[in-house]
Protein backbone atom coordinates (compact mmCIF):
# COMPACT_ATOMS: atom_id res chain seq x y z
CA UNK A 1 0.00 0.00 0.00
CA UNK A 2 1.20 3.75 -0.86
CA UNK A 3 2.15 5.66 1.54
CA UNK A 4 0.01 8.65 2.18
CA UNK A 5 1.53 11.74 0.98
CA UNK A 6 1.72 14.21 4.54
CA UNK A 7 -0.75 17.35 3.36
CA UNK A 8 -0.57 20.43 5.49
CA UNK A 9 -3.04 23.05 4.53
CA UNK A 10 -2.40 26.50 5.75
CA UNK A 11 -5.44 29.16 5.94
CA UNK A 12 -6.09 32.30 7.65
CA UNK A 13 -3.50 34.62 7.42
CA UNK A 14 -3.30 39.11 8.03
CA UNK A 15 -5.55 40.11 5.01
CA UNK A 16 -8.89 41.48 5.12
CA UNK A 17 -9.97 37.99 3.29
CA UNK A 18 -9.36 36.08 6.37
CA UNK A 19 -12.50 34.74 7.21
CA UNK A 20 -12.73 33.70 3.48
CA UNK A 21 -9.56 31.39 3.80
CA UNK A 22 -10.76 29.67 6.63
CA UNK A 23 -13.77 28.63 5.13
CA UNK A 24 -11.34 27.79 1.72
CA UNK A 25 -9.26 25.70 4.33
CA UNK A 26 -11.72 23.88 5.97
CA UNK A 27 -13.06 22.75 3.41
CA UNK A 28 -10.26 22.04 1.63
CA UNK A 29 -8.84 20.08 4.27
CA UNK A 30 -12.05 18.07 4.79
CA UNK A 31 -12.43 17.45 1.39
CA UNK A 32 -8.74 15.74 1.00
CA UNK A 33 -8.99 11.81 0.15
CA UNK A 34 -8.66 10.14 3.63
CA UNK A 35 -6.96 7.44 1.48
CA UNK A 36 -4.26 9.78 -0.31
CA UNK A 37 -3.45 12.04 2.37
CA UNK A 38 -2.59 12.32 5.76
CA UNK A 39 -3.80 16.10 6.79
CA UNK A 40 -2.68 18.73 8.57
CA UNK A 41 -3.89 22.06 9.57
CA UNK A 42 -2.10 25.42 9.95
CA UNK A 43 -4.50 28.51 11.01
CA UNK A 44 -2.49 31.89 10.70
CA UNK A 45 -4.49 34.32 12.81
CA UNK A 46 -4.87 37.78 11.84
CA UNK A 47 -1.77 39.27 13.95
CA UNK A 48 0.88 36.75 12.03
CA UNK A 49 0.84 33.53 15.10
CA UNK A 50 0.88 30.07 13.08
CA UNK A 51 -1.59 27.09 14.94
CA UNK A 52 -0.37 23.99 13.48
CA UNK A 53 -3.30 21.40 14.51
CA UNK A 54 -5.11 23.85 17.06
CA UNK A 55 -1.63 23.77 19.04
CA UNK A 56 -0.15 26.99 21.33
CA UNK A 57 -0.13 29.47 18.17
CA UNK A 58 3.81 30.04 17.47
CA UNK A 59 5.84 33.16 16.52
CA UNK A 60 7.10 32.95 12.82
CA UNK A 61 10.73 31.92 12.95
CA UNK A 62 9.10 28.85 15.52
CA UNK A 63 6.91 28.08 13.33
CA UNK A 64 9.08 27.99 10.54
CA UNK A 65 11.44 25.83 12.53
CA UNK A 66 8.61 23.49 12.80
CA UNK A 67 7.64 23.36 9.11
CA UNK A 68 11.65 22.10 8.63
CA UNK A 69 11.24 19.70 11.42
CA UNK A 70 7.72 17.55 10.04
CA UNK A 71 8.97 17.70 6.60
CA UNK A 72 5.62 17.53 5.18
CA UNK A 73 5.14 15.89 1.26
CA UNK A 74 3.17 19.37 0.63
CA UNK A 75 1.43 22.76 1.80
CA UNK A 76 -2.00 23.17 0.48
CA UNK A 77 -1.75 27.44 0.08
CA UNK A 78 -5.68 27.73 0.99
CA UNK A 79 -4.63 31.73 1.89
CA UNK A 80 -6.12 34.81 0.39
CA UNK A 81 -5.00 38.20 -0.47
CA UNK A 82 -1.72 39.74 1.02
CA UNK A 83 0.41 37.16 2.07
CA UNK A 84 -1.09 34.60 0.37
CA UNK A 85 -1.40 35.82 -2.88
CA UNK A 86 1.49 38.62 -2.74
CA UNK A 87 4.30 35.96 -3.40
CA UNK A 88 5.46 36.28 0.44
CA UNK A 89 4.04 32.78 1.68
CA UNK A 90 6.11 31.51 -1.67
CA UNK A 91 8.95 33.25 -0.95
CA UNK A 92 9.37 31.82 2.83
CA UNK A 93 8.02 28.20 1.41
CA UNK A 94 10.84 28.57 -1.18
CA UNK A 95 13.53 29.10 0.87
CA UNK A 96 12.38 26.73 3.09
CA UNK A 97 13.03 24.30 -0.07
CA UNK A 98 9.12 23.05 0.58
CA UNK A 99 6.75 22.29 -1.90
CA UNK A 100 3.31 23.79 -2.12
CA UNK A 101 0.93 24.50 -4.50
CA UNK A 102 -0.27 27.21 -6.98
CA UNK A 103 2.12 29.93 -8.63
CA UNK A 104 5.46 30.71 -7.48
CA UNK A 105 6.59 33.49 -5.92
CA UNK A 106 7.15 36.15 -8.77
CA UNK A 107 4.18 35.19 -10.63
CA UNK A 108 1.86 35.58 -7.46
CA UNK A 109 3.27 38.88 -6.75
CA UNK A 110 2.66 40.26 -10.04
CA UNK A 111 -0.36 38.77 -10.69
CA UNK A 112 -1.59 40.05 -7.14
CA UNK A 113 -0.19 43.78 -7.97
CA UNK A 114 -3.20 45.35 -10.85
CA UNK A 115 -0.99 47.83 -12.53
CA UNK A 116 1.63 45.22 -13.48
CA UNK A 117 -0.68 42.39 -14.16
CA UNK A 118 -2.80 44.95 -16.25
CA UNK A 119 0.76 46.07 -18.42
CA UNK A 120 2.09 42.68 -19.00
CA UNK A 121 -1.83 42.04 -20.40
CA UNK A 122 -1.77 44.87 -22.45
CA UNK A 123 1.74 43.95 -23.99
CA UNK A 124 -0.02 40.29 -24.75
CA UNK A 125 -2.48 42.26 -26.81
CA UNK A 126 -5.26 41.63 -24.24
CA UNK A 127 -7.83 44.00 -24.35
CA UNK A 128 -7.68 46.02 -20.89
CA UNK A 129 -10.12 48.95 -19.84
CA UNK A 130 -8.17 52.52 -19.60
CA UNK A 131 -6.48 53.20 -16.28
CA UNK A 132 -4.19 55.89 -14.36
CA UNK A 133 -2.74 54.43 -10.72
CA UNK A 134 -2.58 56.98 -8.35
CA UNK A 135 -0.31 57.82 -4.49
CA UNK A 136 -1.38 59.02 -1.82
CA UNK A 137 0.68 62.31 -2.58
CA UNK A 138 -1.18 62.60 -6.09
CA UNK A 139 -4.33 64.18 -6.87
CA UNK A 140 -6.26 62.19 -8.53
CA UNK A 141 -7.42 63.54 -12.23
CA UNK A 142 -10.30 61.55 -13.65
CA UNK A 143 -12.78 62.89 -15.76
CA UNK A 144 -14.74 60.08 -17.27
CA UNK A 145 -17.39 58.53 -15.34
CA UNK A 146 -18.63 56.25 -14.26
CA UNK A 147 -15.14 54.48 -13.33
CA UNK A 148 -14.08 52.09 -11.22
CA UNK A 149 -11.66 52.54 -7.93
CA UNK A 150 -9.66 50.52 -6.26
CA UNK A 151 -6.61 49.59 -4.59
CA UNK A 152 -3.96 48.19 -6.37
CA UNK A 153 -2.98 45.02 -4.09
CA UNK A 154 -6.34 43.83 -2.72
CA UNK A 155 -8.66 40.41 -3.66
CA UNK A 156 -12.28 39.79 -3.41
CA UNK A 157 -12.93 43.55 -4.77
CA UNK A 158 -12.14 44.66 -1.36
CA UNK A 159 -12.21 48.47 -1.08
CA UNK A 160 -13.47 48.61 -5.02
CA UNK A 161 -15.96 51.02 -5.66
CA UNK A 162 -17.80 52.05 -8.54
CA UNK A 163 -17.90 56.29 -9.17
CA UNK A 164 -20.93 57.57 -11.21
CA UNK A 165 -20.21 61.37 -10.21
CA UNK A 166 -17.38 63.15 -9.87
CA UNK A 167 -18.55 64.48 -6.78
CA UNK A 168 -18.44 61.16 -5.21
CA UNK A 169 -14.91 60.64 -6.35
CA UNK A 170 -12.87 62.09 -3.44
CA UNK A 171 -14.66 59.62 -1.30
CA UNK A 172 -14.21 56.63 -3.10
CA UNK A 173 -10.22 57.19 -3.28
CA UNK A 174 -10.27 58.35 0.67
CA UNK A 175 -11.88 54.83 1.22
CA UNK A 176 -9.68 53.23 -1.46
CA UNK A 177 -6.73 54.48 0.24
CA UNK A 178 -7.39 52.68 3.35
CA UNK A 179 -6.59 49.15 1.88
CA UNK A 180 -3.50 50.18 -0.30
CA UNK A 181 -1.16 53.20 -0.12
CA UNK A 182 -1.63 52.78 -4.09
CA UNK A 183 -5.40 52.93 -6.22
CA UNK A 184 -6.40 52.41 -9.47
CA UNK A 185 -9.33 54.79 -11.34
CA UNK A 186 -10.18 52.62 -14.37
CA UNK A 187 -12.63 52.93 -16.88
CA UNK A 188 -16.05 51.25 -16.28
CA UNK A 189 -17.02 48.53 -18.76
CA UNK A 190 -20.79 47.87 -18.68
CA UNK A 191 -20.73 44.44 -19.83
CA UNK A 192 -21.54 40.75 -18.61
CA UNK A 193 -18.78 39.30 -16.08
CA UNK A 194 -17.71 36.40 -17.11
CA UNK A 195 -14.88 34.26 -15.45
CA UNK A 196 -12.71 31.72 -16.51
CA UNK A 197 -10.93 28.62 -14.23
CA UNK A 198 -7.59 26.96 -15.36
CA UNK A 199 -6.21 23.53 -13.74
CA UNK A 200 -3.51 21.47 -14.59
CA UNK A 201 -3.40 17.80 -15.83
CA UNK A 202 0.10 15.82 -16.11
CA UNK A 203 1.41 19.25 -16.55
CA UNK A 204 -0.80 20.54 -18.92
CA UNK A 205 -3.24 23.61 -18.23
CA UNK A 206 -6.90 23.13 -19.08
CA UNK A 207 -9.68 25.71 -19.32
CA UNK A 208 -12.59 25.13 -17.42
CA UNK A 209 -16.40 26.30 -18.41
CA UNK A 210 -16.73 29.19 -17.54
CA UNK A 211 -19.37 31.37 -15.50
CA UNK A 212 -21.38 34.17 -16.08
CA UNK A 213 -21.85 36.32 -12.76
CA UNK A 214 -24.93 38.09 -12.30
CA UNK A 215 -24.63 40.44 -8.66
CA UNK A 216 -27.98 40.57 -7.49
CA UNK A 217 -26.76 42.98 -4.23
CA UNK A 218 -24.09 45.25 -6.14
CA UNK A 219 -24.08 46.82 -9.41
CA UNK A 220 -20.74 44.35 -9.92
CA UNK A 221 -19.23 41.45 -8.60
CA UNK A 222 -17.78 43.24 -5.15
CA UNK A 223 -17.22 41.51 -2.00
CA UNK A 224 -20.89 41.21 -0.63
CA UNK A 225 -21.95 39.76 -3.71
CA UNK A 226 -19.16 36.78 -3.81
CA UNK A 227 -19.81 36.31 -0.54
CA UNK A 228 -23.15 36.74 0.62
CA UNK A 229 -26.01 33.75 0.64
CA UNK A 230 -28.04 34.68 -2.58
CA UNK A 231 -25.63 37.67 -3.34
CA UNK A 232 -25.04 36.63 -7.03
CA UNK A 233 -26.32 34.41 -9.61
CA UNK A 234 -23.79 32.38 -10.88
CA UNK A 235 -24.28 30.27 -14.61
CA UNK A 236 -22.05 28.09 -15.29
CA UNK A 237 -21.64 26.83 -17.85
CA UNK A 238 -22.19 30.37 -19.20
CA UNK A 239 -24.57 30.96 -21.68
CA UNK A 240 -22.34 32.04 -24.55
CA UNK A 241 -21.89 31.06 -28.11
CA UNK A 242 -19.07 28.54 -29.33
CA UNK A 243 -17.44 31.20 -30.53
CA UNK A 244 -17.39 33.23 -27.37
CA UNK A 245 -16.99 30.10 -25.13
CA UNK A 246 -13.38 29.41 -26.97
CA UNK A 247 -12.27 32.59 -26.79
CA UNK A 248 -12.78 33.11 -23.13
CA UNK A 249 -11.32 29.50 -22.61
CA UNK A 250 -8.26 30.91 -24.68
CA UNK A 251 -7.59 33.83 -23.00
CA UNK A 252 -8.00 32.05 -19.75
CA UNK A 253 -5.11 29.90 -20.67
CA UNK A 254 -3.09 32.43 -22.03
CA UNK A 255 -3.64 35.05 -18.72
CA UNK A 256 -2.29 31.45 -17.10
CA UNK A 257 0.61 30.80 -18.99
CA UNK A 258 1.88 34.42 -19.51
CA UNK A 259 2.27 35.31 -15.81
CA UNK A 260 3.36 31.94 -15.36
CA UNK A 261 0.84 30.48 -13.13
CA UNK A 262 0.83 26.64 -11.79
CA UNK A 263 -2.10 24.41 -10.67
CA UNK A 264 -4.80 26.72 -11.11
CA UNK A 265 -5.94 30.22 -12.10
CA UNK A 266 -9.12 32.18 -12.23
CA UNK A 267 -8.84 35.31 -14.94
CA UNK A 268 -12.09 37.60 -14.69
CA UNK A 269 -13.40 39.61 -17.77
CA UNK A 270 -16.32 41.58 -18.95
CA UNK A 271 -18.03 40.99 -22.07
CA UNK A 272 -19.07 43.79 -24.00
CA UNK A 273 -20.18 43.29 -27.48
CA UNK A 274 -17.68 41.19 -29.11
CA UNK A 275 -15.04 41.91 -26.85
CA UNK A 276 -13.84 40.54 -23.99
CA UNK A 277 -11.83 42.65 -21.51
CA UNK A 278 -9.06 41.87 -19.05
CA UNK A 279 -10.06 42.41 -15.41
CA UNK A 280 -7.68 40.55 -12.99
CA UNK A 281 -6.23 36.89 -12.65
CA UNK A 282 -6.56 35.00 -9.32
CA UNK A 283 -3.49 32.79 -8.84
CA UNK A 284 -5.64 30.78 -5.43
CA UNK A 285 -9.08 31.15 -6.39
CA UNK A 286 -11.44 30.92 -3.62
CA UNK A 287 -12.46 27.37 -2.19
CA UNK A 288 -15.32 27.82 -0.37
CA UNK A 289 -19.39 26.13 -1.36
CA UNK A 290 -19.43 29.10 -3.31
CA UNK A 291 -16.52 29.82 -4.88
CA UNK A 292 -16.34 29.77 -8.66
CA UNK A 293 -13.67 27.54 -9.30
CA UNK A 294 -15.05 24.35 -7.64
CA UNK A 295 -18.43 25.23 -9.86
CA UNK A 296 -15.76 25.26 -13.24
CA UNK A 297 -14.11 22.28 -11.95
CA UNK A 298 -17.82 19.99 -11.38
CA UNK A 299 -19.51 21.83 -14.66
CA UNK A 300 -16.60 19.77 -16.44
CA UNK A 301 -16.75 16.74 -14.41
CA UNK A 302 -14.56 17.05 -11.44
CA UNK A 303 -15.68 16.65 -7.93
CA UNK A 304 -14.12 18.79 -5.67
CA UNK A 305 -11.93 15.61 -4.19
CA UNK A 306 -10.66 15.32 -7.97
CA UNK A 307 -9.86 19.08 -7.98
CA UNK A 308 -7.62 19.34 -4.88
CA UNK A 309 -5.92 16.03 -6.16
CA UNK A 310 -4.54 17.70 -9.76
CA UNK A 311 -3.78 20.71 -7.91
CA UNK A 312 -1.57 18.92 -5.36
CA UNK A 313 -0.19 16.88 -8.33
CA UNK A 314 0.78 19.90 -9.74
CA UNK A 315 3.03 20.81 -6.93
CA UNK A 316 4.82 17.94 -6.41
CA UNK A 317 5.08 16.77 -10.09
Amino acid sequence: MAKKKRVLVIFGGPSNEHNVSLASGRLVKDNLNQMSYEAHECRITKTGLWSFDEQKPLKLPKALEYLQRKKFTVVFLALHGKFGEDGKIQSILEALKIPYTGSDSASSAIAMNKDLSNKIAKFYDFKVPNYSIFTKFSLPVWNVFPCVVKPVSQGSSYGAYIVKKPKELKKAVSQAFNYDDKIMIQDFIRGREITCGVLEKSGRPIALPPTEIIPRVSEFFDYKAKYKIRGSKEVTPAKLNKKQTGLVKNLALEAHKMFGCQGMSRTDFILRGKIFYYLETNTIPGLTKTSLLPQQANAAGIDFSKMLDLIIESAIK
